[in-house]
Order: C-alpha cells, then structure tokens, then sequence
C-alpha cells in the first residue's frame, strides 16, 4: 500500500465519489437504454409507454430519412469504386460492413443484458476500493467513456447525433429502434386492455 498522508486520503475520496457518481449517472443510462430498446417496461403508465413510444417514432422517421440519404450518397461511391476496384470488391466490403454493424449490435444487447442483470442482482458485499490513484483515475476515465458511450447510444435512438453515421449502421439502428417502437406498442396494448377488463369488473360489481 502507497504511504498516506492527510491530502493522499482526501483525494482518493474525492476520486472516490467521482466514481460513485458516475456509476450512478451510467447506471440511469443503462435503464434509459433498456427502455428504448423496449426492456424493462412493466414498471411504466400507459401515458409513460405512449411518451416513450412517440419518441421512438420520431427517432424512427429521422433515421430513415439519414439512412435513404445514405443510402443514396452510397450509391454515388459505389459507381466511383465499382469502375476503379471492381463490383465483387465492392459487394463483399458492403457484406463485411453490414455482418461488422449487425455484429455490434448484437454486443450491445449483451452488454445491455448483462449490465440489467448485475444491476438487479442482490449487491450483498460493499464494494472496495484501491489505495492506488492512478488505478482510481484510470477507473474514472474508463467510466466516463461508457458513460459518453450509453449517451450517445440514447440519443441516436431518438434519432439525434446521427453524424458521421454509414449506411450499415443507420439501417442496424432503424432495426434496434423500430424493435423497440414495437415492444412500446404491444405493451401498451396491454396496458389499454388490462384496464378495461378493471373498469368492466367495476361496472359489473356496482350492478
């Protein structure tokens, strides 16, 4: 262990809570995640499902429209590559991009679910922390990228921060998001249903 002095303590508790603050923000945006690609919903209102199932939509309709943009400028360079690269080449790099972007998003739903489960699991043992600043820094900057990750992931669902985006990717993510819009709905539905056959119980009972 490093030799303490009184500043040495007080930093690593500052560098402490910077921690225990930033697992708590990716721990909202883990939930946030979920709920747009439609997990975790049993807990909502229906005026909470149709809130989140608009959004959905409007994110939906946006990256549609990046992707038929993309699509479009795709096809621009593919005419330029096709006479100087050859048409195979071509088709077998769309292939390799498209298995890449399905590839990632497939890592994302395992990432997602396996942050859901240790996120519900019973936390029965206290966490420890090192005594070592540059292991607690280099853990700081390592959570402040999975932060900056799970934001940009939320807002590209709403159909926001879509720059820079290929063709590949916009077409996995209007898959995620309409998968998502559709887990709203259905849940909705149920909710629609659930308080009807209630209300009827109530009508009957007062009879």
């Amino acid at each position: 262990m490093p030799r303490t002095t009184r500043r040495s303590v007080k930093q690593r508790l500052q560098y402490i809570q910077v921690i225990q603050d930033l697992q708590e923000e990716i721990k909202l945006l883990q939930i946030s995640n979920e709920k747009l690609n439609g997990e975790g919903l049993n807990g909502l209102s229906y005026t909470e499902l149709a809130l989140l199932e608009s959004m959905l939509k409007e994110g939906f309709r946006i990256v549609e429209e990046q992707t038929d943009k993309a699509h479009h400028e795709l096809k621009v360079k593919q005419i330029v590559y096709c006479d100087v690269m050859g048409k195979e080449w071509l088709e077998e790099k769309d292939k390799e991009d498209l298995a890449y972007q399905s590839l990632m998003a497939r890592r994302r739903t395992a990432m997602r679910n396996k942050a859901r489960e240790l996120r519900l699991s019973p936390q029965n043992i206290p966490q420890e922390y090192t005594y070592n600043h540059e292991e607690l820094m280099a853990t700081i900057e390592c959570l402040k990228i999975d932060k900056e990750r799970l934001r940009l992931l939320n807002q590209r669902m709403i159909g926001k921060e879509l720059d820079g985006m290929s063709y590949s990717e916009l077409l996995v993510f209007s898959c995620a998001i309409q998968g998502g819009m559709l887990k709203a709905e259905e849940e909705k539905k149920k909710k629609k249903k659930k308080k009807k056959k209630k209300r009827a119980r109530l009508v009957l009972g007062g009879i």
